[in-house]
């Protein structure tokens, strides 16, 4: 049973004697003279207590789920010429991402304090899988890109090389920057909409 009154560690009041901890700060209050240690411990150390495993896998389960509803969704949109592909893609993976984030906040997150962690979690999470499947795909057309040229640069060297001298350029290369714009708006917000769920999740949980 708990006699304080109010949290020593941010001053919330305490109306419930059977808490353990500050709902707001996440304060040891049984035994709170070990607070200082808990702040020692670092964010990943933080991280590593205040996440789960099972619930980052199943996250990314909803995280697929919704990925082929938001593909069977948001293409009739394109198909009907309202969304580009990038924009499409845009669509698909920040929803999912939203999705899979509020699995974690409804599931991992006990109180304030798990948001941050779970978040950054998931977050990097997300990243990692990305990274990995485009380094996959990179690697594999590079390896075809290698072969095939290979194959083909004995016999179309010679060609190639006469076909600059005798051809000048009719043009230079344009960046579209408006694609440029909408890639660095995916890169920020998959941040947005992973912290956005995991806090949906969170207040869901906190009031159903």
């Amino acid at each position: 049973m708990v006699s304080l009154k109010f949290c020593p560690n941010c001053g919330n009041e305490i109306t419930d004697d059977d808490v353990e901890f500050c709902t707001e700060c996440g304060c040891n209050l049984v035994n709170p003279t070990k607070e200082s240690d808990v702040k020692s411990k670092g964010f990943f150390s933080d991280m590593a207590e205040k996440t789960s495993f099972p619930v980052i896998v199943f996250s990314f389960i909803i995280f697929g789920v919704f990925l082929f509803v938001g593909s069977i969704f948001w293409s009739s949109f394109m198909s009907g010429g309202s969304i580009d592909l990038i924009t499409y893609l845009l669509l698909v993976v920040t929803f999912s991402v939203f999705f899979g984030g509020i699995f974690i906040g409804y599931k991992g997150c006990e109180d304030k304090t798990f948001v941050i962690p779970n978040f950054s979690m998931y977050l990097g999470s997300v990243f990692a899988v990305v990274l990995c499947i485009l380094g996959f795909i990179f690697t594999f057309f590079m390896g075809i890109f290698s072969v095939l040229s290979s194959i083909f640069s004995g016999s179309s060297s010679t060609a190639y090389s006469n076909s600059l001298q005798t051809q000048t350029p009719s043009y230079a290369p344009s960046i579209d920057l408006s694609g440029v714009l909408k890639i660095l708006l995916f890169i920020l917000l998959i941040p947005v909409a992973a912290y956005l769920g995991v806090y949906l999740g969170y207040i869901l949980k906190e009031n159903i």
